[in-house]
């Protein structure tokens, strides 16, 4: 990261602050729910109930991986903060 890329985040309009964090998080869970509405119809109607029912039991695995990789780039970001702050990166 350079100087000019990180973002004050204890000064300023707090409201602005939290939509401006707020905004792409809420961007990227409506297009994770619409991918999974438009998979659903599309595996519904051309390839029938039996791979419908599959996507279906699936659907708890691939929030299972997503989860987990979720949390694994949380604590990556957390020990890079660290690194940051004792100026170790």
């Amino acid at each position: 990261m350079g100087k000019g890329t990180t973002k004050e985040m204890t000064s300023g309009s707090t409201m602005k602050l939290i939509l401006g964090f707020a905004v792409p998080l809420l961007m990227g869970m409506l297009f994770q729910q619409v991918y999974g509405l438009v998979d659903t119809i599309i595996v519904g109607r051309f390839l029938g109930v039996s791979a419908l029912a599959a996507v279906g039991a699936t659907g708890s695995i691939n929030f299972l991986i997503i989860g987990f990789c979720q949390g694994n780039l949380q604590w990556i970001r957390a020990s890079d903060r660290a690194a940051f702050r004792c100026k170790r990166l």
